[in-house]
C-alpha cells in the first residue's frame, strides 16, 4: 500500500497530540506485515519487537521473555502473533506503550479469511479486532481504515508537591509517607490500574523519606522488573545515578530490594517495607510480612497481568482486619502515561476481560439460596454469549489471584475442559439475562492411558502434556491405575464473594461429583494450596489427601495437597492404599521435609495421618517408662533434651485426642516436639524473650495437659 506512510504519519501525529495510544492490526503474510510495520515504527525514535523474525535493527525479545520489558516504557511495540497469540504477554506489554504511541499486532490473514476454521479463542479475538476502535489493515484489502476521531484530550497536569503529575498521585505520596511518620501497625493498601503513577508514587515517597531521616527501606515484589520504575523514580528524585542496581543510598538513608522468599527467610532489620504488585504474592507470605514488620505499604495493580488487585483486596482485607484493623486504602484512578479514555486501554480491558466484575452486592440482598440452580455450560455457549463469558471470568478474577487472560484461551479451546455453574435467578427487569452466575467449577478430563504408557510415567521415563492429576498419582505415589483410569481434575471452584459460607460451594461440588458419576469416570480429584480451612472443606466433601508436595509451589507460596474421591470400585481398590502411603510418609517426613509446615496445618494432617494408622507403631515406648519420665519432667526435674522420647510419645497421642485444642502454646509444643524446630526458631516464631522462656512455656503446657489426661 503506497499510501500507508502518509496514513501512519497522520495517525502518529494525532496520537501524540492527544497523548493517546492506538491498536493497529496488520493482517497478512509475515513479510508484508514486517514491511508495513516499518511505516509506523519509522515515526518513532525506537521501538520493541516481541516474537520471532525480528528485523536486525530492532530491539527484540521472544514471547517467553517478554515480561522483561515490564517496568520499561516504549513509544511503539510490534507484537508478532504469527506463531500464536499469548494473551498474558499482550496484555502485560500493552502497558509499556506510552501516550502518543502505537501497538502493532501482526497476525496471519487466515484469521480473517477463514475465521470458522480457527479455534474458538481466535474466532472471538477476530470479532473484537473488527471493532471500529481498532485500526485493521489487511493485505488483501486496498482501502485503509478511517483515522479515529480526535476527541481525546491531554491530561491537564498541575504544579504539585513532590513534582507529582496529578492530585491523586500527590495524595498517594503523602499517604505512603504517613505509614512511616504515623502510628505503627497502620499499613496502607494502594491500588491503581497501570499507567496511573502508582510505582512512581512509591519511589517519590521513598526518596522523600530518605532525604528527611535515617531510614532503611525494604522493597519486595514478585520480580525486580516490577519495581524498576519505583527505583528509577526514587533515583531521579534524589539526583543520583541508577543503573538497575537493587539498592540505593542517600546520606543516612538506603533502599534495598528483596525477593519475597529471601525477605521472609532473612527477615532484615528495616524500618519501612514496600510491597509492590502484592496481588501476585501468595497471601500467606503477605500475612507473614504484616506480622513481622510494623510499617508496610502494599501496592497492587487492579487489572493485573499476574494477579488481580481486586481479588487481592477482597481476600487480603480479611487478614488486614484481623491483624491491623486500622489499615488504610487508597486508589489512583487518573492515568498519567496516557490520556483519559485511552483507546488501547479500553480495548485491552474489554478483550482480555480485565474489567469484568461480579454482580453488585445490592442486587444479591433479596435473593435466596433456594433460587440457585446448577448446570453444565457447553463451550459453544460461551463463544456466542460474551456477557456469560464476562460474568464467569469476573468470578474467577475475584476468587483466584492467578487468573490471567490466557485462561480465556484454555477455557474456550481445550476440549477436555468442562464448566459447571451455579446460577441465581434474576428479578424481572433486573437484567437482560434470566440468571447470573454466582459459582463455577472448572474441571479437566484426564487419564485413560494404556498400561505401557502408565508404567513409563510411573518410572519417570515419560511425561505427557496435561493430565496433571493422573500422572502425579502414577509418578509420585507409584500407582499406575491413577493414569489408566479416567478422572476429572477440579481446576478452579469459585463462589461470589458475598454469597460465601452459605453452602453454595459444597452444593456445586456435589453437583460436580454427580456429573462425574454420570460420565462414568473412575474418580475425581483436585490439587490445592494446603491450608487448614481448605483441607477441612475438601475432607468434608469426601476428598481424602493422598500427596503433599515436598517443595512449596512458587505461585501460591504453600505446599500443594492432592486429594481424591473414588467413584468406581476400581478406583476404590487403590485409594485406600494411597491414603495409607500418604499417612505413613507424612509421619516420617514431618521432621525433615515438613518441619517448617505451619502448625495448624501440621496438626490437621498429623491427626488425619494418625487416624489412618496405628500411631503407637511410630512411637514404640512402654507407657510405664514414659510416665516415669513425664512425672519427673512435670515436677521440674530432667530437661527437654533428657525426656524427648517420652514427651514426643505423649504429645503424639494428645494431639490426636478429642480433648486437644489448638492454641498458641499448643502450637509451640507441636513446632518444637513434633516438627523438631530449633529453640532459636521457636523463640523467634512465638516472639519470646529467650530459650529459657520457651522451655518454661513448653514444660507448663505439658504439665497442665499431661496431668489432666491421667
Amino acid at each position: 500500500m503506497s499510501n500507508l506512510l502518509p496514513f501512519s504519519s497522520q495517525l502518529i501525529a494525532q496520537a501524540k497530540n492527544a497523548n493517546c495510544r492506538h491498536l493497529v492490526v496488520l493482517a497478512g503474510d509475515l513479510v508484508w506485515g514486517a514491511e508495513s510495520a516499518n511505516s509506523f515504527t519509522s515515526g518513532y525514535p525506537s521501538y520493541f519487537w516481541v516474537g520471532e523474525n525480528a528485523p536486525e535493527n530492532a530491539d527484540s525479545l521472544s514471547i517467553k521473555k517478554a515480561k522483561k520489558l515490564l517496568g520499561q516504557e516504549t513509544h511503539c511495540l510490534v507484537f508478532n502473533a504469527h506463531n500464536g497469540f499469548d494473551a498474558d504477554a499482550f496484555g502485560a506489554l500493552s502497558g509499556t506503550v506510552i501516550g502518543g504511541g502505537l501497538l502493532l499486532l501482526l497476525v496471519p490473514s487466515c484469521w480473517f479469511d477463514d475465521t470458522q476454521t480457527q479455534l474458538p479463542f481466535i474466532q472471538r479475538l477476530v470479532r473484537l479486532l473488527s471493532q471500529p476502535e481498532v485500526l485493521l489493515i489487511q493485505q488483501s484489502e486496498t482501502c485503509l481504515p478511517e483515522l479515529p476521531a480526535s476527541y481525546f484530550s491531554r491530561n491537564d497536569y498541575q504544579d504539585l508537591r513532590f513534582s507529582c503529575l496529578t492530585q491523586e498521585q500527590t495524595l498517594a505520596v503523602e499517604a505512603i509517607k504517613k505509614v512511616v511518620t504515623g502510628h505503627r501497625k497502620r499499613p496502607l493498601v494502594l491500588t491503581a490500574d497501570r499507567g496511573r503513577g502508582k510505582s512512581s508514587a512509591l519511589g517519590i515517597a521513598a526518596a522523600s523519606l530518605m532525604t528527611e531521616r535515617r531510614i532503611r527501606i525494604g522493597v519486595t515484589s514478585p520480580s525486580f522488573a516490577n519495581v524498576n520504575t519505583l527505583f528509577t523514580r526514587a533515583a531521579d528524585a534524589l539526583g543520583i545515578d541508577y543503573h538497575q542496581q537493587k539498592s540505593l543510598s542517600f546520606e543516612s538513608g538506603n533502599m534495598v530490594f528483596f525477593a519475597p522468599d529471601t525477605l521472609l527467610t532473612a527477615l532484615p532489620d528495616i524500618d519501612f517495607l514496600i510491597v509492590d504488585e502484592a496481588a501476585a504474592i501468595p497471601a500467606p507470605l503477605l500475612s507473614q510480612m504484616l506480622t513481622h514488620y510494623n510499617r508496610v505499604a502494599f501496592a497492587s495493580t487492579i487489572h493485573g497481568y499476574e494477579g488481580t488487585g481486586r481479588g487481592f483486596a477482597i481476600k487480603f482485607r480479611q487478614q488486614l482486619d484481623l491483624q491491623t484493623p486500622q489499615w488504610r486504602q487508597l486508589s489512583i484512578t487518573q492515568p498519567i502515561r496516557w490520556a483519559i479514555n485511552d483507546p488501547l486501554e479500553n480495548w485491552v480491558f474489554s478483550a482480555l476481560l480485565l474489567d469484568t466484575d461480579v454482580m453488585p452486592r445490592h442486587r444479591l440482598s433479596t435473593k435466596a439460596s433456594s433460587e440457585i440452580t446448577y448446570r453444565t455450560v457447553p463451550t459453544k455457549e460461551l463463544i456466542v454469549d460474551e456477557a456469560l463469558l464476562s460474568s464467569l471470568f469476573g468470578l474467577l478474577i475475584n476468587a483466584h489471584y492467578q487468573t490471567s487472560p490466557n485462561d480465556i484461551s484454555q477455557l474456550l479451546d481445550d476440549a477436555n475442559i468442562q464448566l459447571l455453574v451455579a446460577e441465581l435467578k434474576n428479578d424481572v427487569g433486573d437484567s437482560e439475562q434470566a440468571a447470573s452466575i454466582v459459582g463455577c467449577c472448572l474441571v479437566s478430563l484426564e487419564g485413560g492411558f494404556d498400561i505401557e504408557l502408565a508404567q513409563q510415567v510411573m518410572l519417570g521415563k515419560r511425561r505427557v502434556k496435561g493430565h496433571l492429576l493422573a500422572q502425579s498419582i502414577a509418578a509420585h505415589i507409584g500407582i499406575p491405575q491413577g493414569a489408566t483410569q479416567y478422572c476429572a481434575r477440579i481446576l478452579r471452584i469459585a463462589v461470589h464473594p458475598f454469597l460465601q459460607q452459605q453452602g453454595i460451594g459444597s452444593s456445586l461440588l456435589g453437583f460436580t461429583q454427580k456429573w462425574a458419576g454420570q460420565q462414568q469416570l473412575d474418580y475425581i480429584g483436585t490439587s490445592f494450596a494446603a491450608a487448614p480451612e481448605l483441607v477441612s472443606f475438601w475432607r468434608k466433601a469426601g476428598f481424602l489427601p493422598i500427596r503433599l508436595g515436598v517443595t512449596k509451589d512458587a505461585s501460591s507460596g504453600t505446599h500443594s495437597l492432592l486429594a481424591v474421591q473414588p467413584i468406581s470400585d476400581a478406583a476404590k481398590s487403590w485409594q485406600q492404599c494411597a491414603v495409607s502411603l500418604f499417612a505413613a510418609n507424612f509421619l516420617s517426613q514431618r521432621v525433615e521435609q515438613f518441619n517448617n509446615l505451619e502448625s495448624e496445618l501440621f496438626i490437621s494432617l498429623f491427626q488425619y495421618s494418625s487416624a489412618q494408622l496405628d500411631i503407637a507403631k511410630y512411637m514404640p515406648l512402654p507407657s510405664l517408662f514414659r510416665d516415669l519420665q513425664l512425672s519427673c519432667y512435670c515436677r521440674g526435674g530432667l530437661g527437654y533434651d533428657l525426656a524427648i522420647a517420652s514427651i514426643e510419645s505423649w504429645l503424639s497421642e494428645w494431639v490426636t485426642s478429642d480433648d486437644f485444642i489448638h492454641d498458641p502454646t499448643a502450637a509451640l509444643a507441636v513446632v518444637k516436639v513434633l516438627q523438631k524446630q530449633s529453640w532459636n526458631t521457636v523463640v523467634a516464631q512465638f516472639s519470646l524473650p529467650s530459650r529459657k522462656h520457651a522451655e518454661h512455656a513448653l514444660r507448663s503446657y505439658i504439665t497442665q495437659h499431661y496431668q489432666s489426661s491421667l
